[in-house]
């Protein structure tokens, strides 16, 4: 994993290398590569999601490059998901990029199998998003559905197969018949681009395990008025598609890395590896020998952390445990397992 690339999400107190290696990890199916799958997937792959898989069996057209801004006038006519999976890798070529250019239907249902993670609905219809709730059902695995018209965006968490938390249809129990779409309504590029970029946004978020990001969550915009609705769906215990959901809706905890005492840290063989800066250090120096600390400003651990001892115990320290957190978490994400914080407030 080159890390360089991550750096500056990494250096986010509440985003840690375990989170990263959890990208790395994650395998997203991305249902249409129209206006909200060409906003979202590149920021899918930036963020280092280590497995991709597109489904999309239509062809570029002219009229609608307006809003699908991955492709190129000299495209018109290519598969959408093979051009969009071909401008992905190339801009992270670390990740594994698949494109399925076939229409979703019932047979292809096998490949959204346990192998899939998350799946992200870009669809502009009504059949499909019906399809991948039923997937999502099947295969336990958490939907995210987006959709787009006109100057109007919404997004939705969907987990139906757990008992307390909603699927696609406890929002709609009854399709509307009479939807239009982007070609007969219109619509402007931006609403498109803004719903798929919150949709990547909600995808990462929830495979960080941030608090607010569950099943449930649902975002309504009107991009003409500039208002943004943030609501809390409940499951309808009735709703025929998910009633039958045994599952408990159960997120990832994270390891906590273990602070300790300087107190407590001198009874052990240690290294305190001090990821201040420079003028932090001089200003409030840490109490120690020389030969039991080593300077390594956080920012620049992916690139030197090879030459920490791994004999001793390393105790990470900053000026109020966040950077030190993050400094840990990442040694242990490589492999280290004797690792700790120093907490600073017992210097």
């Amino acid at each position: 994993m080159n890390t360089e690339r991550y750096i500056r999400q990494l250096t986010l107190p509440e985003f840690t290398a375990t989170d990263q290696k959890r990208f790395q990890e994650t395998h997203i199916a991305v249902i249409g590569a129209g206006g909200l799958g060409c906003a979202a997937l590149p920021y899918l792959a930036a963020a280092g999601i280590g497995q991709i898989t597109i489904f999309d069996h239509d062809a570029i057209s002219t009229s609608n490059l307006h809003r699908q801004t991955l492709y190129k006038d000299a495209e018109t006519g290519q598969n959408k998901a093979e051009q969009a999976a071909t401008y992905i890798r190339d801009l992270n070529p670390d990740i594994k990029v698949t494109a399925i250019n076939k229409k979703l239907c019932h047979p292809e249902t096998l490949a959204l199998n346990n192998d899939i993670d998350l799946i992200l609905d870009g669809s502009d219809n009504f059949e499909t998003k019906t399809l991948l709730n039923d997937i999502s059902i099947k295969t336990k695995t958490p939907l995210i559905s987006a959709s787009v018209n006109q100057w109007a965006g919404q997004i939705g968490i969907f987990a139906g197969y757990t008992q307390n938390k909603p699927c696609y249809h406890c929002l709609f129990p009854e399709l509307p018949t009479d939807a239009r779409n982007c070609n007969e309504a219109g619509i402007l590029g931006t609403s498109a681009g803004i719903t798929g970029l919150y949709q990547a946004h909600l995808a990462l978020c929830f495979l960080a395990n941030l608090q607010g990001f569950e099943p449930g969550r649902i975002l309504s915009f009107d991009f003409k008025s500039l208002r943004m609705q943030n609501l809390t769906l409940n499951k309808d215990q009735s709703c025929p598609h998910c009633k039958n959901g045994q599952e408990e809706w159960k997120q990832k905890e994270k390891k906590m890395t273990e602070l300790i005492s300087m107190a407590e840290l001198s009874q052990k063989d240690h290294i305190i590896v001090d990821v201040r800066t420079d003028a932090e250090i001089a200003n409030d120096p840490i109490p120690a020998p020389p030969e039991k600390i080593i300077h390594m400003e956080v920012s620049t651990l992916p690139a030197h952390h090879e030459e920490l001892p791994k004999g001793k115990l390393l105790a990470f320290v900053c000026a109020g445990n966040v950077r030190s957190v993050q400094a840990a978490e990442y040694l242990e994400a490589l492999g280290y397992e004797n690792v700790c914080v120093l907490d600073k407030f017992s210097v």
